[in-house]
């Protein structure tokens, strides 16, 4: 059973409150050559802002591109289109950490960068590898560079390309995926993820960003539609009425991609969030966060796209009760309802925090809502079991069957690593630990047991090459 918030008529409602969004207050969209295709397709244009017709946007929904994502070692498949259940990844481009050695406070670094993309590929539970760290040893200039080749170098998951904000940076974070898949044809026949890029709220399509979707688009890669609306500031203060605005700002970048390149896979993503209305800050203490990525799970799968939402999600600012608490009743909502893709393994204080001691925590969290919660339920004969029951019941016990061997051996009962499941005595005799203390020495352990660079050192010469060429032409402007 899928969690499904929304009726049919829900979701007719909110499509044609998009769809009178578009067609009559319209969308801010600069760029010269995106405008030129917006136009000739048979929008208009008045007092700078472009009007959709509603027919050019239902057809542009029509017949939506399969997506399969693949790892930087290929045997490694993500099915995203009509997945059968929801993957996970870590957050991403988050500037300072909470130091797991030290319990500060501090920048990141490229060593920290490398650390937690190898700490990605440790977890179990963590399906996809989002750059994560925005480290400050490198120029700001070519940091959604540096994040995407230091952390494609030390995994073998799928890994998100990066999120560009210019054709500059689109087209240094495509030669950078494209080196490592071989050539550009087959990375768009294996894509490891896509590259993210974000318009403005509400309905604001600048020029760099209407470019870069129209460069993306044209070369047919798998792009992340992500708009992030905050409720109360740069959206309606509703929940509905936040989604039905990020659904506009969805709508009006697949219409251009579309019309650009009707063969370019995109993923529907809900980054939409509140403030606190006393403070302005956006800290991600927020319950509406999982009903969101439910809702968006639900309305990405109305249009026959792969979702990606919220998931790990907290306002605390270190691993504690109020983070375990958070992040599990706004991981919840997502899964049940089967969305793509659930976000934010490491995130700490709405975002602007990461951690590797919480990484760790939320790979337990999740592995215990995906032992049951996100998949169907099985009922045949061998797991009734009725033969067991009546051989026990002629004399006997369940913990010499041989059932019960079998469906132990195949994972029947959640086994967790982290975590206290022992009589409180033994517990106390211990040493009475506690999960961030195990989180932190489990950290240490992946980190020192990780083979480092999956990649040969010619390839990673290349991908050091690239960065600083980048480097050398950026800061040259």
């Amino acid at each position: 059973m899928i969690f499904e918030p929304f009726s049919q008529k829900d979701l007719e409602k909110i499509h044609a409150a998009t769809l009178e969004i578009l067609e009559q207050a319209g969308v801010i969209i600069e760029g010269k050559r995106a405008r030129e295709i917006l136009l000739s397709a048979g929008c208009t244009e008045k007092d700078g802002r472009i009007y959709f017709p509603s027919g050019l946007v239902e057809d542009a929904l029509k017949d939506p591109v399969p997506l399969t994502f693949y790892g930087i070692d290929e045997s490694i498949v993500l099915p995203l289109t009509e997945a059968e259940r929801s993957y996970s990844h870590n957050f991403g481009s988050v500037s300072v950490l909470l130091d797991h050695e030290t319990d500060q406070i501090r920048e990141a670094k490229v060593k920290d960068m490398e650390d937690f993309a190898r700490l990605s590929d440790s977890l179990p539970y963590l399906d996809l590898v989002v750059p994560s760290l925005r480290a400050t040893d490198i120029p700001e200039e070519i940091a959604n560079i540096g994040m995407a080749v230091y952390t494609m170098k030390n995994t073998r998951k799928p890994v998100d390309i990066g999120t560009a904000s210019d054709s500059w940076e689109t087209r240094y974070l495509i030669e950078v995926a494209a080196t490592i898949r071989g050539g550009l044809d087959k990375l768009k026949n294996k894509p490891m993820g896509t590259i993210s890029i974000s318009p403005l709220s509400p309905l604001n399509f600048p020029a760099d960003i209407a470019e870069a979707i129209v460069d993306c688009a044209g070369l047919g890669l798998p792009l992340t539609m992500l708009p992030c609306p905050t409720r109360g500031l740069t959206a309606p203060m509703t929940l509905v009425g936040g989604l039905v605005q990020q659904n506009a700002e969805q709508l009006a970048f697949l219409t251009l991609a579309k019309l650009v390149n009707r063969s370019c896979p995109l993923v529907y993503t809900c980054r939409l969030a509140s403030a606190n209305m006393r403070t302005g800050f956006v800290g991600g203490k927020d319950p509406d966060l999982g009903l969101s990525g439910a809702c968006v799970a639900q309305v990405a799968r109305y249009y026959g796209l792969p979702s990606g939402v919220y998931g790990m999600d907290t306002g605390a600012s270190v691993p504690d009760i109020q983070s375990g608490y958070e992040r599990a009743i706004n991981c919840l909502p997502p899964v049940l309802a089967r969305a793509t893709m659930v976000s934010g393994f490491g995130l700490l204080n709405g975002g602007l925090l990461a951690s590797a001691e919480e990484m760790v925590i939320d790979n337990e969290i999740y592995g215990m809502l995906m032992h049951r919660l996100g998949r169907d339920l099985e009922v045949d004969d061998e797991i009734i079991g009725l033969e067991v029951i009546k051989a026990v019941m002629d004399g006997g016990n369940f913990l010499a069957q041989e059932h019960t061997r079998d469906f132990m051996r195949k994972g029947e009962l959640w086994q967790g690593k982290l975590g206290n499941a022992l009589p409180f005595e033994e517990w106390r005799s211990r040493g009475c630990p506690d999960i961030r203390a195990e989180a932190k020495e489990k950290v240490n352990q992946l980190l020192d047991a990780h083979p480092g660079p999956y990649l040969d050192e010619k390839l990673c010469r290349e991908l050091d090459l690239i960065l600083e060429k980048a480097r050398d032409e950026r800061v040259a402007r």
